[in-house]
C-alpha cells in the first residue's frame, strides 16, 4: 500500500507548531477592546437590518407586481362586462322584433276580421241582389196581372223604397266598416310607435348608463392602482436611500475597525521598540560596570 503522506503532514505541522508555539509564547493575541467589540455587535445589528430590508423590498417588489397582475383581471372583467350589455342589447332587439311580429299578427287578425266583415258584406248584398230579383220578378208578374190596377204602382213604389232603404242600409254599413278599419289601422300605428320610441329609449338610456358605469369603474380603479403604485415607490425610493445610508455607515464604520486595528498594531510596535530598547540599555549599563 501506498505511504500516507497526510499523517506525515500532519506530524511535520505538529513539531512545526511546537517549535511556533515556543518562539511565540512571550506574543500572544491580545484581547479585542470594549470599543471593538461595541463595533462588532454594530456591525451585526446594521447587516441584520440590510438582510431584513432587503427582504421587506422583495415583498414590495411582489406586492407590485400581484397589483398589476389585479389590474390586468380589472381590465378582462370590465370587457366581459362591456359584452354582457352587448348581449344584452341584443336580447332587446329580439324583444323588439318580438313585439313587432306581434303587432304584425294582430294587423293580421284586423285583417281577416276585414275579410269577413267583406264576406258577410257580399253574402248579404247576394242575398239582397237575390231579394231584388226575386222582387222583380215577383213585380214583372205583377205588372203582368195587374197592369191596369192602380195597387200595381202603390206596390212598385213600396218595392222601390225598400231597395233604396236597403241600399241605404248597405252604404251605410260599409262606410262605418270602412271607418272602423281606419280607426284599428291609426290606433295600431300610434301603438307601434309608442312602443318602439319606448324601447329605443329604454335600451339607449340601459347603453349609456352601462356605458359610464364601466367607464366609472374602470377610472376609479385605475387611479386606485396609480396611487398604490405611486405610494408604493415612495416606499421603495425611501428604502433605497435607507439601504444606501446604512451602506455608507457601514463603510465607516469598517474604516474606523481598520483605522483601530492599525492603532493596536502601532500600540504592540511601539511596545515591541521599548522592550528592546530597554534591553539595550541594560546590557550598556552591565558593560560600563564590568568596565568600570
Amino acid at each position: 500500500m501506498p505511504p500516507k503522506k497526510k499523517n506525515k503532514g500532519k506530524k511535520k505541522g505538529k513539531g512545526g507548531d511546537k517549535e511556533t508555539g515556543a518562539e511565540g509564547e512571550g506574543e500572544k493575541k491580545p484581547e479585542p477592546t470594549e470599543k471593538e467589540l461595541e463595533l462588532r455587535k454594530e456591525l451585526e445589528k446594521i447587516t441584520e437590518k440590510l438582510r431584513a430590508l432587503k427582504l421587506e423590498v422583495e415583498g414590495l417588489r411582489q406586492e407590485n407586481e400581484w397589483l398589476q397582475e389585479e389590474a390586468q383581471k380589472t381590465r378582462l372583467e370590465s370587457h366581459e362586462y362591456m359584452s354582457y350589455m352587448s348581449k344584452k342589447t341584443q336580447k332587446r332587439q329580439t324583444t323588439i322584433i318580438t313585439l313587432s311580429d306581434r303587432n304584425q299578427q294582430e294587423l293580421q287578425d284586423i285583417n281577416d276580421q276585414k275579410e269577413q266583415l267583406l264576406t258577410e258584406y257580399g253574402q248579404k248584398k247576394d242575398e239582397l241582389k237575390a231579394l231584388m230579383l226575386e222582387k222583380e220578378a215577383e213585380l214583372a208578374m205583377a205588372k203582368n196581372e195587374l197592369a191596369d190596377l192602380e195597387e200595381y204602382q202603390l206596390l212598385q213604389k213600396e218595392q222601390e223604397a225598400e231597395i233604396a232603404r236597403l241600399e241605404n242600409e248597405v252604404q251605410s254599413m260599409r262606410k262605418k266598416h270602412s271607418e272602423a278599419i281606419q280607426k284599428l289601422k291609426s290606433s295600431f300605428l300610434r301603438e307601434k310607435r309608442g312602443y318602439q320610441q319606448e324601447s329605443d329609449s329604454k335600451i339607449q338610456e340601459m347603453a349609456q348608463q352601462a356605458t359610464q358605469e364601466a367607464r366609472h369603474c374602470l377610472e376609479e380603479h385605475t387611479n386606485n392602482v396609480k396611487n398604490e403604485n405611486k405610494i408604493l415607490r415612495q416606499q421603495l425610493l425611501q428604502l433605497i436611500r435607507r439601504t444606501r445610508a446604512l451602506h455608507e455607515h457601514r463603510e465607516e464604520l469598517e474604516a474606523q475597525h481598520k483605522a483601530l486595528l492599525r492603532e493596536i498594531q502601532y500600540g504592540r510596535d511601539l511596545k515591541k521598540l521599548q522592550g528592546t530598547r530597554q534591553k539595550t540599555d541594560t546590557i550598556y549599563f552591565v558593560v560600563s560596570l564590568v568596565v568600570s
